[in-house]
């Protein structure tokens, strides 16, 4: 099981089922790696252990594995880019 990481900033929406509406952030493997991806078979997964590394990512098009165990998803989604926001600070 996943342990959450609100640390990074990053975030989502799940868009439809019965989640919606609720939050979702970077899903942070047992090995302390998130993964990114341009697809969803696992053949193409780029393990990434910085999280300071995953804008990067997301800005060349990967789509990053997501989940929040806290409220019951568990499961990771591949989220795209353009659906992930990041906190802005003053």
């Amino acid at each position: 099981m996943s342990r959450p990481n609100h640390s990074t900033g990053l975030h989502a929406f799940v868009s439809r089922g019965q989640h919606t509406g609720k939050l979702l952030y970077p899903h942070l493997h047992r090995d302390d790696a998130y993964i990114v991806s341009r697809t969803r078979f696992e053949r193409d997964y780029v393990r990434v252990s910085d999280p300071a590394e995953l804008i990067g990512w997301l800005e060349k098009g990967y789509r990053l594995r997501m989940s929040n165990p806290d409220v019951g998803i568990t499961a990771p989604s591949l989220v795209e880019p353009g659906a992930i926001y990041r906190a802005v600070l003053r």
